[in-house]
C-alpha cells in the first residue's frame, strides 16, 4: 500500500463521493479511481461500494480505514519532528487533559514548561475520557491526561495511575443544606444538582444513589465547563462535586461553602494514558514527566 492510495481512500469514505474525494486530495476523478483500483487489486477485496447516499466502505475498507488514520498521523508527526530538527526547534507536542483539568494543575504545568522550554510549541486538546482514548487510539493525540475512566484490554491503550483525586460537595452561602451541621444521603437525593458532564463521574454519581435504593436525582445542569457549574451553583439552590482547588477562591469569599456529608464520587483516578505500544517523541516524554512531577508534588 502506498501513503497516497490512503488518502485517497480516507477521501472517498469522508465525501461519500469519488469527485468530492478527488477535489479534496487535488487529483482527477480518473485517477482518484485507478488509485482506489490498485490497492483494491493489490489486497484482492474490495474498498468501497457505491450505496443509496453515494460511496460506502465495506468491512475490509473499515478496517483499512481504521489503520490508516494512525499512519498518516504518524507520518505526518514524523515530516514534523524531521522539520524541527533542521530547524533547531525542539518540537511540538499535542496532548489530551479531561476538561477538569482546564482550570487547575494543567495551567501551572504549561507555564513551567514554557519558562524551562520557551521553544517548545504545546497544542491541548480538552475532552471527555472517551473522547481522548480515541483520539490516542489514532495517534492524533502523543497522550492525555486526567481523570481515567474504566477501559477494556482491546482498547488498545495503556494506562498509567498517578494519584487518587478526591472531591467535596459544595453548595452557595445561602444554600438550606449549607446551615446544617451534618446532612443525610437523604438530603442528597432531594435536591438539584449541577455536575460535570463526564462518563466517568456520572456512572460514580447514579452508582451511589442507586446502591443506597435511591432515585437519581434531578440535575439542572450537566456540563464540561467547571466555571459554568461554579456560577450555578453560586446563583441557584443546585449542589456540586467538585475537586477543592477549583473553588477555593470562591470558599475563601464566602461564596460557597462545603457540606458536610457523603460525598458522591468523592474519589477518582487521575493518570496519563498512551497508545499501546507505542513511541512518545523527547519532547512529549519531557511534557509527561512535567505531569508526574506535578501530581506528585499536589500529593
Amino acid at each position: 500500500m502506498e501513503i497516497q492510495q490512503l488518502r485517497h481512500l480516507l477521501a472517498a469514505i469522508d465525501t461519500k463521493n469519488l469527485l468530492r474525494a478527488s477535489e479534496k486530495t487535488f487529483i482527477s476523478q480518473s485517477g482518484l479511481s485507478r488509485s482506489l483500483k490498485n490497492l483494491e487489486h493489490r489486497l484482492g477485496v474490495p474498498m468501497l461500494i457505491r450505496g443509496p447516499k453515494g460511496v460506502e466502505p465495506t468491512i475490509y475498507g473499515l478496517t483499512v480505514m481504521r489503520r490508516a488514520k494512525v499512519i498518516l498521523n504518524e507520518v505526518a508527526r514524523s515530516i514534523e519532528e524531521v522539520k524541527a530538527l533542521e530547524q533547531g526547534r525542539i518540537g511540538e507536542v499535542t496532548f489530551g487533559i479531561t476538561q477538569n483539568y482546564d482550570t487547575y494543575l494543567v495551567p501551572p504545568i504549561l507555564a513551567a514548561l514554557h519558562a524551562e522550554n520557551p521553544d517548545l510549541k504545546v497544542t491541548v486538546i480538552a475532552d471527555g475520557f472517551v473522547e481522548l482514548l480515541a483520539r490516542v487510539k489514532s495517534e492524533a493525540i502523543d497522550f492525555g491526561f486526567g481523570l481515567i475512566g474504566p477501559i477494556h484490554y482491546s482498547d488498545g491503550v495503556t494506562i498509567e495511575p498517578l494519584r487518587a483525586h478526591r472531591s467535596r460537595v459544595f453548595a452557595s452561602s445561602s444554600h438550606p443544606l449549607a446551615q446544617q451541621d451534618t446532612v443525610s444521603n437523604a438530603d442528597l437525593a432531594h435536591v438539584q444538582w449541577a455536575m460535570l458532564n463526564s462518563e466517568s463521574v456520572q456512572r460514580g454519581f447514579w452508582l451511589f444513589f442507586e446502591s443506597r435504593g435511591m432515585a437519581m436525582p434531578v440535575q439542572t445542569l450537566r456540563s464540561n465547563s467547571i466555571a459554568l457549574i461554579r456560577q450555578m451553583v453560586i446563583d441557584t439552590d443546585a449542589l456540586t462535586i467538585l475537586p477543592q482547588e477549583v473553588v477555593q477562591q470562591e470558599l475563601d469569599a464566602g461564596r460557597l461553602v462545603a457540606i458536610s456529608c457523603d460525598t458522591p464520587v468523592e474519589k477518582t483516578n487521575m493518570g496519563l494514558f498512551f497508545r499501546k505500544d507505542g513511541l512518545l517523541t523527547p519532547q512529549a516524554e519531557l511534557v509527561a514527566k512535567h505531569f508526574r512531577e506535578a501530581t506528585n508534588a499536589a500529593e
